[in-house]
C-alpha cells in the first residue's frame, strides 16, 4: 500500500514537473539582448515626451523598428547618437537641442482684469471661466501648472509667470502640453531670440490692456524680413533662418516684447 502510494506521488510529480517545464516553455519572453543597454543610456525620466508611457516601452519599440533614435527628446543629441551606435544604425544628423519657451511677459504685475478669479487655482480650471477674470485672452494665467508637471524642476514662478532654466530643461513637452493657453513652445537652444507674446488681438486693444503685449506693428518685420513675420496680428519667427543678426527688430520693438535671452529673475 504505501509502495503504492510513492508510486503514484512519484508519477504526479513527473507530470506536473512535465507541465511546468512545457508551460515555462511557452510563456518565456525572449528580451532583446540590446534592451539592457538602451535603457542604460535614456535618461530614465519616463516623462512620455516620446509619445511612450516610459523609457522601457521606448526601448522595446526602439530595438524592434517602430521608433527612431532620435525619438527620446529628454536625452537630445547625445542619447540619439549613443542609440544609432547600440543599434548599428548611421549617426543622426540634423538633430537641433530644443528649449521650452514661454510665449508671454505679462507677469501679475502686468496683467490687467476685469474680474477677480477664486475657483481651482489652476490654469486649466481658470481658462474655462471667464478667461480667468483676465482681459488678455491670450496670456500667462499664472498658477503654475507647466511648473507642476515638469519632471526636471526646470521651471520655476516668479511672479506668477514661468520661467525656464536653460541648463535643467530636456525639453521633454510636458509643458507644452499642460499650458491651455498654448503659450508654450519648444524652439532651437541656440536661436535665442523670442517672442514673449502670445495675443492675436488687434494692437489697438492690446495697448490698452498689456504694456509688454504685441501690436503688430510690423517694425521687426521691416527690420529683419528674413525671420520676422507679422501673422494674425502676432510677431512670428522663422526658427529656420540662422545666422541672422535680429537685434534692430529687439532694439526697436515699442513694447520691448521681443526678447534676445531673456533674463530669468529670481526675486
Amino acid at each position: 500500500m504505501i509502495f503504492s502510494s510513492i508510486i503514484v506521488l512519484g508519477l504526479l510529480g513527473f507530470v506536473f514537473a512535465a507541465l511546468l517545464a512545457l508551460a515555462a516553455g511557452y510563456f518565456t519572453i525572449t528580451e532583446d539582448p540590446r534592451l539592457g543597454s538602451i535603457l542604460s543610456i535614456l535618461p530614465g525620466s519616463n516623462c512620455g515626451g516620446c509619445g511612450n508611457p516610459g523609457c522601457r516601452a521606448f526601448a522595446e519599440k526602439l530595438t524592434k523598428g517602430e521608433v527612431v533614435v532620435s525619438g527620446c527628446l529628454a536625452g537630445g543629441p547625445e542619447v540619439a547618437k549613443a542609440l544609432a551606435k547600440i543599434m548599428s544604425l548611421a549617426e543622426p544628423t540634423g538633430i537641433r537641442k530644443l528649449l521650452a519657451t514661454v510665449h508671454c511677459g505679462a507677469d501679475e504685475n502686468v496683467r490687467t482684469r476685469q474680474a477677480e478669479y477664486a475657483g481651482v487655482p489652476t490654469c486649466r480650471a481658470a481658462d474655462l471661466v471667464a478667461a480667468g477674470g483676465l482681459n488678455c485672452s491670450y496670456g500667462c494665467l499664472g498658477y503654475g501648472d507647466c511648473f507642476c508637471v515638469c519632471p526636471f524642476n526646470a521651471i520655476v514662478m516668479n511672479k506668477g509667470l514661468p520661467m525656464i532654466l536653460p541648463d535643467k530643461c530636456t525639453a521633454c513637452g510636458k509643458c507644452v502640453d499642460a499650458c491651455p493657453r498654448q503659450i508654450i513652445s519648444l524652439r532651437p537652444f541656440e536661436n535665442s531670440v523670442v517672442v514673449a507674446c502670445n495675443s492675436h488681438d488687434n494692437g489697438a486693444y492690446v495697448r490698452k490692456i498689456c504694456s509688454v503685449g504685441c501690436i503688430a506693428c510690423k517694425i521687426c518685420e521691416k527690420e529683419v524680413p528674413e525671420v520676422f513675420k507679422v501673422t494674425d496680428n502676432l510677431a512670428v519667427i522663422d526658427y529656420d533662418k540662422t545666422g541672422i543678426d535680429c537685434s534692430a527688430a529687439v532694439e526697436k520693438c515699442p513694447t520691448k516684447c521681443i526678447l534676445n535671452s531673456p533674463p530669468i529673475p529670481l526675486s
